[in-house]
């Protein structure tokens, strides 16, 4: 059976750093915080959460700022032409950062901007809404076999990781559905919660709320082992399909940074792992800490690059 990995390859978990007390110099003012997610997609939790950490430990002020469009390109080109350089505008990356450029030459790539650090590693997983038909994920797939293209399965954006994870998801499981982009992982949850959509492919934490409610269910998840916040949930690969997914969230800066500045943030940014409420949000959000400095998510970068170069070349 063909085995679709996207970025496992490439994953390096760390342990978790232990808490110790700051004495960097950054930052030292406001920090102004990018995403190219809307309100309530996972860079933008991501940013809010590192802001309130980082206002809480420093004193400082943080603003995050959506720029939002072009699945990520808005951002990255305002990252690279008209951001400042001086360390306290950061732009938060995942997967999304390399695909979008790899789909559309002549937006900046992470080697136009400056990699910082690489923070997390996020499963991506499959749910629904709980006034679906679907209590299971043999169910999903049974009534898509049997009703091609009858399904609708919202992601983030379109040129994402989740359409990649979907697509192969389609090609593996041999099904046939309609697949919805939006402008974030946040738009496509508001889509499920109207019952716009039949399903999302997408992180828990752009969706914790309503799944810790029950309003959402989550029927599947794209890794290895199963989640310990959902011990209930099985794995693709229990099922003999074998997509694995694992997104990881880092920061860029603009380009030519200060070598030593881009070291201090990257070492202020390892350092909040167990400080509030950055601790929450990561492991409410079944995330892993996955701490790279610059050269090492360099290389990361440049090796996950070429697979999902590889990847997206297979599907034109």
């Amino acid at each position: 059976m063909r085995k679709t990995t996207m970025l496992l390859s490439t994953l390096v978990v760390l342990p978790l750093a232990m808490p110790v007390v700051a004495d960097t110099q950054w930052p030292t003012q406001d920090v102004t915080l990018v995403t190219h997610s809307s309100s309530g997609g996972g860079g933008d939790v991501m940013l809010r959460n590192m802001g309130r950490t980082l206002e809480q430990k420093f004193g400082i002020n943080t603003v995050v700022d959506n720029r939002v469009g072009g699945s990520g390109a808005v951002a990255m080109s305002w990252m690279a032409n008209q951001a400042p350089n001086d360390g306290y505008t950061i732009l938060s990356v995942t997967p999304t950062q390399l695909i979008t450029p790899l789909r559309a030459p002549g937006i900046p790539t992470y080697q136009d901007l400056t990699p910082i650090a690489r923070l997390l590693t996020d499963p991506t997983t499959l749910y629904v809404h709980e006034n679906s038909q679907f209590e299971s994920i043999e169910e999903l797939l049974q009534h898509a076999r049997e009703n091609p293209r009858s399904l609708s399965i919202g992601i983030g954006s379109a040129g994402s990781l989740d359409q990649l994870v979907l697509q192969n998801f389609a090609r593996e499981t041999d099904i046939d559905v309609r697949t919805i982009p939006h402008e974030g992982g946040g738009d496509a949850v508001v889509a499920l919660l109207g019952e716009h959509v039949d399903a999302v492919i997408g992180e828990p934490g752009q969706a914790l709320t309503h799944l810790e409610s029950g309003t959402l269910r989550m029927l599947a998840v794209f890794q290895e082992e199963r989640l310990e916040t959902y011990p209930e949930v099985p794995t693709l690969q229990e099922l003999g399909y074998e997509v694995i997914s694992n997104k990881f969230r880092g920061v860029f800066g603009p380009p030519d940074m200060d070598p030593e500045l881009v070291e201090e943030i990257g070492h202020t940014l390892r350092d909040i792992v167990n400080d509030e409420p950055w601790k929450t949000y990561w492991g409410e959000g079944s995330m892993t800490p996955s701490y790279l400095g610059h050269e090492e998510f360099t290389e990361f970068l440049h090796v996950a690059n070429e697979e999902l170069r590889e990847f997206v070349e297979g599907l034109q």
